[in-house]
C-alpha cells in the first residue's frame, strides 16, 4: 500500500513488509490517546523463547483482536523482538523466509552505544536502528552491520528520524 508521504518512508514501509512476507498484524491494545499496538509472532526454534514483530502506530478506533496485513500500516515504531511475554502467546505464528536479496542490506553503522543499547544509522538516513543488549556490555554488537543482520537479532527497534 502506498502513502505518498515520502518516498523513502514508501520504501522502507514496503521493504520490511516484503521482507516478512507481510504478515497479518493483530491489534493488542492502545498504548495511550495516540498509539496504537499491532504484534504477530514468528517462529523460533527454542523452547522457551517467543519472537514477535511489534509495530506501533497511530491510534486508531479497532478493538484489540482486530487484524490487517503489516503493508497496510504506516507505522510509527517496528520491533523485532524476543519476549517472555506471555500474554501474546495465542496470537498466530506467521512463517517467514529470511532474505538474503541486496535490497535488504541496508548498511548500519553504529552511530552511539552504551550497556543497554547500540543505534546505527542507515545508508538511506530516514531511520536508526537500536539494538537492545541483553549481556549489559557496551560492545555486545560491531560497529557496522546491515539491516537483516539487525532484524535477526531479535533485539531490534526501528524508528524513524
Amino acid at each position: 500500500m502506498k502513502f505518498f508521504a515520502s518516498p523513502e518512508r514508501d520504501y522502507i514501509y514496503e521493504l520490511v513488509a516484503t521482507y516478512y512476507d507481510d504478515p497479518i498484524m493483530t491489534k493488542t491494545k492502545d498504548l495511550s490517546d495516540s498509539l496504537s499496538m499491532y504484534v504477530v509472532q514468528l517462529p523460533c526454534l527454542l523452547m522457551n523463547e517467543k519472537r514477535y514483530l511489534i509495530v506501533i502506530t497511530h491510534k486508531d478506533q479497532e478493538q484489540p483482536g482486530f487484524t490487517k496485513n503489516l503493508s497496510y500500516f504506516r507505522w510509527v515504531s517496528l520491533q523485532a523482538r524476543s519476549l517472555q511475554e506471555e500474554s501474546y502467546k495465542n496470537i498466530p505464528i506467521h512463517n517467514y523466509k529470511i532474505k538474503r536479496d541486496d535490497k535488504f542490506m541496508i548498511g548500519l553503522k553504529i552511530k552511539n552505544r552504551s550497556n543497554e543499547i547500540s543505534v546505527y544509522e542507515t545508508d538511506l538516513g530516514v531511520f536508526t536502528v537500536s539494538l537492545l543488549h541483553c549481556k549489559n556490555q557496551e560492545y555486545e554488537y560491531p560497529n557496522e552491520g546491515n539491516l537483516v543482520s539487525a532484524f535477526e537479532t531479535f533485539q531490534t527497534v526501528l524508528q524513524w528520524i
